[in-house]
């Protein structure tokens, strides 16, 4: 089904509407001659089925409900995920600050790196559903860089330790990233569930008795049209990296752009500073 997730908003939006008309129609086309024909009008009323579509239709607005909501509150914290790993990144390159210059700038170029690998290969990937492999092995370079860095000075005691932190708090968030991706999608019992559901809550509009084909296929339509809106939200919500309505790699592209204008204006700065150090000749 992963295939499903790959449609655009519109597109999915399409295929689950158009999917449940079509069926919702065929369904009256082929259950309702065969309900008047078996003489179950004698016994039930149109009164008494509609009291059954009612309670059915509650029990479905009830489950689909609970279940959208979920959706949209893992697509919630998805991003508030990326936000993190994003802020993350941005306070660990201001800690590199006060390392001295050499460890400073291979730390701040492998988080240079590591942005631009999670945007330009991590995210097309998230995009079908899929993790990379070699993240690590990117975001280790800075790794190396802090643990190479010996403090001497209570101040770079001090500095060590808010880089030390930053750090992990960037594992952390980035963790929390991939486990998004590849935990965050409803269990398939569940989807079988709401589908069971809405499909026994259209059902029951076959058992109406109403003469007209026309009608009774406008009626059936009309309780099933808000179902099919429910099942195309909680589709195109399930997984909160893919599809039409996904979270956005916009944090990491604007913490990308603040680091190389820092770092162009702090190679800008040392490039004035070393010229006006040259003595006129």
């Amino acid at each position: 089904m992963n295939w499903l997730h790959e449609l655009s908003s519109l597109e999915l939006a399409a295929f689950v509407i158009g999917v449940v008309a079509l069926l919702s129609v065929a369904g009256v086309a082929l259950v309702a001659p065969r309900v008047r024909s078996s003489g179950l009008h004698q016994h039930f009323d149109n009164g008494t089925i509609a009291g059954l579509l009612s309670a059915l239709i509650g029990v479905y607005a009830v489950a689909a409900g609970l279940t959208a909501v979920a959706v949209w509150g893992n697509m919630v914290d998805a991003g508030s995920d990326v936000s993190r790993e994003a802020a993350a990144i941005a306070v660990l390159y201001h800690d590199l600050g006060g390392y001295p210059p050499p460890l400073q700038q291979q730390g701040r170029r492998a988080l240079v790196a590591y942005t631009r690998y999670v945007i330009n290969v991590e995210w097309p990937l998230h995009q079908k559903g899929q993790l990379p492999r070699d993240t690590l092995r990117i975001i280790e370079k800075a790794q190396r860089s802090i643990i190479s860095f010996e403090p001497v000075t209570e101040g770079q005691k001090i500095v060590q330790a808010a880089v030390l932190r930053s750090y992990n708090h960037l594992l952390q968030a980035h963790w929390q990233r991939v486990q998004a991706v590849r935990d965050t999608a409803l269990p398939a019992e569940l989807w079988i569930v709401v589908i069971l559901l809405g499909s026994i809550a259209i059902s029951s509009c076959f058992l109406l008795r109403v003469d007209s084909f026309a009608m009774h296929a406008t009626v059936t339509l009309l309780v099933a049209a808000p179902i099919a809106l429910v099942l195309y939200f909680i589709a195109v919500s399930d997984h909160p990296f893919q599809g039409g309505i996904n979270v956005s790699p916009a944090p990491y592209r604007e913490v990308l752009e603040k680091m190389l204008l820092l770092d162009d204006v702090e190679q800008g700065a040392e490039a004035a500073a070393s010229g006006a150090a040259v003595p006129p000749q």
